[in-house]
């Protein structure tokens, strides 16, 4: 997109300049002030949505799951959004898409709002995504939520953990997952039903509640320090 509007731009400044030339009484001061306000909205809109837009699209996709899971029974299922931890990994703070903590295990999902053909193996750095002749490699979103599990047994304490924590990660847009050497990868449907293949009681109510309730008070809403996890991730990409 980027690429094209800056294309565009350089047309309409040689059609100008070329009109300066031809028939250079024809064209007003006000009319080059006008063109130039135009092309300089145009670029900073432009600049803003690229910069933008991915942001709104995972925004979106983790909206999506959220509603799903809250859909659960809330007789078993207790759902978190949006989890900000502590780490001790290659960041300060880990953030969480979401957590579900129920009477038969905790759940730790990472959403990943990719399009078209995403295709990976579970010992592979990076995954990649395809829409026809458009390539983009993505860090593997299990290497991901294995950092976001440690950061949740770190805050729990193994003693409270009867069960280790599943992790599952969902793309709610993609058109075809082709991932191999793991089951928890699949699209909404896939992974609320692998949730619901957890039958057996693990942990009581209170147990439930309690480490439910450790999650909440932890989680981070400090603006400061969630630009600052944003930051770091950007570097270490």
């Amino acid at each position: 997109m980027y690429k094209k509007s800056l294309t565009l731009i350089e047309l309409i400044v040689v059609s100008v300049i070329i009109l300066l030339i031809i028939e250079p009484t024809t064209i007003s001061i006000s009319f080059i002030i006008f063109i130039i306000f135009v092309l300089v909205t145009f670029t900073s809109v432009t600049i803003f949505i690229k910069s933008k837009f991915p942001s709104w699209i995972g925004q979106s996709g983790e909206n999506f799951v959220s509603e799903e899971l809250h859909q659960l029974d809330i007789t078993y299922y207790r759902t978190l959004d949006d989890l900000m931890l502590p780490s001790n990994g290659n960041s300060s703070f880990t953030q969480i898409d979401h957590v579900v903590v129920s009477n038969f295990g905790i759940f730790c999902i990472e959403t990943k709002s990719y399009k078209g053909w995403v295709f990976g193996n579970v010992n592979q750095k990076y995954w990649t995504q395809v829409i026809y002749r458009f390539r983009n490699r993505f860090y593997n979103p299990l290497f991901q939520n294995f950092a976001h599990i440690k950061a949740i047994e770190n805050l729990l304490g193994l003693r409270r953990l009867k069960l280790p924590i599943v992790s599952l990660v969902v793309f709610p847009r993609a058109d075809r997952l082709k991932i191999s050497g793991t089951d928890s990868v699949g699209g909404i449907d896939d992974i609320m039903r692998k949730i619901g293949n957890y039958t057996t009681i693990i942990y009581t109510d209170f147990e439930r509640n309690e480490i439910f309730n450790l999650l909440s008070s932890a989680n981070i809403f400090d603006e400061g320090v969630r630009k600052l996890h944003s930051k770091e991730v950007k570097e270490l990409r």
